[in-house]
């Protein structure tokens, strides 16, 4: 959910978008930029990779850049020869894996959303797709699970990491083999542009960064990231809002009374579980009122809808949407 201003009012949409406006020394570096754009962005690639290197504390060959996280499990998958993954979860990962002719397996989750013991004829040929707190659950998966995976390659998506309370798996000592994915559009408030890295070991990066397209990251993105990573506060001005303003939104939903149950996840959205008598109403309600949130029957968790984390005046629109829900029981 975030607000945008444009003369009309706008809906308030549910793409996981920065609640406190984008970057401004990104916003900066790509005015600036705009005189440029006849020109091929020479140079910017490696600018942008030796900065994001050094952003995520690693070195410049460990790194590469991809337009999105979609790019980055094409390339990953001509690694493997099938792959799998957590069920409910991103639809980007079985899709992608289809579009590249190659097989998925889900793991299912439990009632509880908990994962079974990592199968067992998990080896080589696979490579496990992990998003490190998930979409659409928004929870972290054990330590000792992710430790248990025994396939070739292992991919951990951190996209909504910074929101979270557990470090990166790039601190670990014993990441060898692991494959990470960090993004630049949520945390970093950077929605409307595709990029992101993938980071690995250097002998795997080398191997994925002929398959990549020619210049597969447009002039303005790459310009955009070095206006962000020029100005690193601004992320942590925005995870602060998002881990300030999530357990308000929570306590909002679960005081409307049209919630069986609200979970706050680790990521900058919240799930919540509409009543038997609310079902129905809330999201054509909230759409009559131009709040957009995400029904996750589409995302394989049927009953449930993602409500991301806004600024305190698309929370009060929010509440006042909510407020005009009538069930039988409100009368």
């Amino acid at each position: 959910m975030a607000a945008h201003e444009s003369g009309d009012r706008e809906a308030l949409l549910d793409w996981n978008e920065s609640p406190i406006g984008p970057p401004p020394m990104a916003v900066k570096r790509v005015v600036e930029a705009a005189g440029r754009l006849h020109r091929y962005p020479r140079g910017l690639m490696e600018e942008v990779t030796a900065l994001s290197a050094a952003h995520v504390g690693v070195a410049p060959e460990q790194v590469l850049l991809t337009a999105g996280v979609d790019e980055a499990v094409d390339l990953t998958l001509s690694l493997a020869r099938r792959a799998w993954g957590l069920r409910p979860g991103f639809d980007g990962y079985p899709d992608r894996a289809e579009a590249n002719g190659k097989p998925f397996h889900g793991i299912p989750l439990d009632a509880r959303w908990q994962p079974p013991p990592p199968p067992a004829e998990l080896g080589e040929g696979d490579i496990v797709y992990l998003a490190q707190p998930g979409n659409p659950i928004g929870l972290l998966l054990p330590d000792a699970w992710i430790d248990a995976v025994t396939s070739e390659h292992l991919l951990i998506d951190e996209t909504y990491l910074d929101f979270s309370s557990r470090p990166s798996v790039l601190t670990r000592p014993d990441r060898s083999g692991r494959l990470v994915y960090r993004s630049f559009s949520k945390a970093a408030g950077l929605a409307g542009i595709r990029i992101g890295c993938l980071i690995g070991e250097a002998a795997t990066i080398a191997r994925l960064e002929p398959l990549r397209r020619f210049m597969p990251i447009d002039a303005v993105s790459l310009n955009a990231v070095v206006g962000l990573l020029e100005e690193p506060d601004f992320m942590t001005r925005l995870t602060a809002h998002v881990l300030q303003a999530r357990p308000a939104l929570c306590a909002l939903l679960r005081d409307s009374g049209l919630f069986a149950e609200v979970v706050e996840c680790e990521t900058n959205f919240v799930l919540a579980r509409p009543t038997e008598a609310a079902r129905d109403l809330i999201v054509p309600r909230l759409g009559r009122d131009l709040v957009r949130v995400k029904d996750c029957a589409v995302l394989g968790l049927p009953g449930w809808l993602r409500i991301s984390v806004g600024s305190r005046d698309d929370q009060t629109r929010l509440a006042d949407a909510l407020g005009r829900v009538t069930t039988p029981e409100k009368g």
